[in-house]
């Protein structure tokens, strides 16, 4: 709010007391100043819920609306933040395609795309209803991944067990890197 708005509100005796370099006229300019960085904020206030424009710190917040909280490493002692092993682009990417994700949570589509956004490469492949040697196994996956994911292999296995169906079963011992 700009000081002739405050001026504006004040009682008609106030405002004809208003006089440069007064107790009043201080007052006034603090009173117009203080709001300042609110108005700046509130400008400003749909970059916070954005998570390719938000701060650093309202990302981890976001991914715990929208259930990703789970696969974050912790930064502080009291389990608040955190960033995805991968990184904090990867973590804002996943925010930004959660309800994609969503609506795809439990199949083989919906499971390399959690899975690419994650880590940043393409190439996953899954194989259902065989174990890592081939040999059939009734409701069971193998995850093969691309060569550069080995350093985010504890990732992909909190993914994988997270986001397939239920009725699947995972071995994380079985993970082929290609």
């Amino acid at each position: 709010m700009q000081r002739p708005d405050i001026e504006a509100l004040l009682p008609t005796v106030f405002q004809d007391a208003i006089r440069a370099e007064t107790p009043l006229d201080a007052l006034l300019e603090v009173a117009a100043r203080l709001p300042e960085p609110l108005e700046v904020l509130l400008a400003s206030v749909d970059s916070l819920f954005d998570p390719r424009r938000a701060p650093d710190g309202m990302v981890a917040f976001l991914a715990a609306w929208v259930d990703l909280d789970r696969f974050l490493v912790r930064r502080r002692a009291d389990g608040s933040g955190g960033d995805l092993p991968a990184g904090q682009g990867y973590l804002r990417e996943l925010c930004a395609a959660a309800a994609e994700l969503s609506r795809h949570r439990g199949t083989r589509r919906g499971l390399i795309r959690f899975l690419e956004i994650a880590t940043g490469q393409t190439g996953f492949r899954i194989e259902e209803n065989r174990d890592r040697s081939g040999a059939p196994r009734p409701f069971h996956l193998v995850v093969t991944a691309p060569q550069g994911t080995q350093a985010h292999a504890e990732l992909i296995h909190a993914i994988v067990a997270f986001e397939k169906p239920a009725y699947v079963t995972y071995r994380p011992d079985e993970l082929c890197f290609e």
